[in-house]
């Protein structure tokens, strides 16, 4: 199995999470600069099925237009210094990846290269950037590794099979990634060093493990899996030990992702009959149902934890709320919106 590159900002726009702005557009924020708690968001508003990022307020005031072209824009990143945006362009007649300031201003092609190249990631200390891409020629996506400047592009991964959503550690030492290395169909989830090199599998099961995270200390790592027979959110230590199923439900829980202070988890879930977004200790006890709509999905917390966002599928708008889930706020109204990213404190 492998990528559809031709949908790769749809798929951006519908799995990535969510957080966006409200109401009508407005001017830029003053000062030319996002003030912190803003969110960059994904936007099909002003021209249809083309994509374009987006940046507003924490309360959807101050929407505005930072990349302005007539391509496809997707998947914004913020460095961690919130600094800088990284997402990724078709303008250029292929996907590439670009950086651009906070504003807007300054946008520039790191890649540069003729195949298809998406998903960056900005490593802890804002130094390098992770990203895929198919350039090597038999279809198959690796993981490359370059400066911040676009500098020094090295593949990690060298490998004959699909090597994606690669995830830093809080240190920045190590990297996880989704791979179909082991052939059976079925993507595993293994872990290497920063440099490429110890690549092995932590998930070793004949069956689906995706969307991992670390918790925030980099001591555990989350993910969901249907190992069980369904869709469950599971735990494990950091070298692959302790693994344990957090959800333990005969419906689907997944797009788990750890609370800023590390002692809870949000997520995903059908079994209330519809996709909705619950909480759980990172135990897996007091789970909490937080939304009540027609399809709500991928839940994103605000950096201080006090906020949760996602974003309503079937209606392809974007809500915020408090972490206790009172106060749903709806921030968008036009277009389809996914794809969101808080600015870091």
């Amino acid at each position: 199995m492998h990528h559809n590159v031709s949908n790769v900002w749809w798929l951006a726009a519908v799995l990535g999470l969510a957080l966006a702005g409200c109401g009508s557009d407005s001017t830029a924020p003053s000062g030319g600069r996002p003030a912190a708690g803003q969110i960059a968001f994904w936007s099909d508003r002003d021209h249809g099925a083309i994509g374009e990022i987006y940046v507003m307020n924490a309360d959807g005031s101050g929407q505005v237009n930072l990349t302005n072209n007539p391509a496809d824009d997707a998947y914004p990143v913020w460095s961690p210094d919130g600094s800088k945006i990284a997402f990724y362009t078709a303008r250029d007649g292929n996907y590439e990846v670009y950086v651009m300031n906070a504003d807007g201003s300054g946008q520039v092609n790191l890649t540069n290269n003729a195949a298809a190249d998406y998903y960056p990631v900005w490593s802890p200390d804002g130094l390098k950037i992770l990203f895929e891409t198919v350039r090597n020629g038999d279809g198959y996506p690796e993981i490359y590794v370059m400066n911040a400047d676009g500098s020094g592009q090295v593949n990690l991964t060298n490998n004959p099979a699909d090597d994606t959503h690669p995830v830093w550690s809080p240190d920045g030492s190590k990297i996880l990634f989704e791979t179909y290395r082991d052939g059976d169909g079925y993507p595993e989830i293994y872990v290497m060093n920063a440099d490429g090199s110890g690549a092995h599998n932590l998930t070793n099961n004949p069956a689906s493990d995706f969307g991992a995270a670390w918790s925030p200390d980099g001591t555990k790592i989350a993910f969901h899996s249907d190992r069980d027979g369904n869709s469950e959110v599971y735990v494990m230590h950091a070298d692959g030990t302790g693994l344990v199923n957090l959800t333990n439900n005969p419906a689907t829980d997944i797009s788990a992702v750890w609370s800023p202070d590390g002692s809870k988890i949000a997520f995903s879930s059908s079994r209330d009959g519809n996709e909705e977004i619950y909480v759980m200790q990172v135990d897996g006890s007091v789970v909490t149902r937080l939304t009540n709509g027609p399809n709500d999905r991928g839940p994103v917390w605000s950096p201080d934890g006090t906020k949760i966002a996602f974003f309503s599928f079937h209606l392809q708008q974007i809500y915020v709320m408090n972490a206790d889930g009172s106060g749903i706020t709806q921030l968008t109204s036009t277009g389809s919106n996914s794809s969101p990213a808080w600015r870091p404190r």
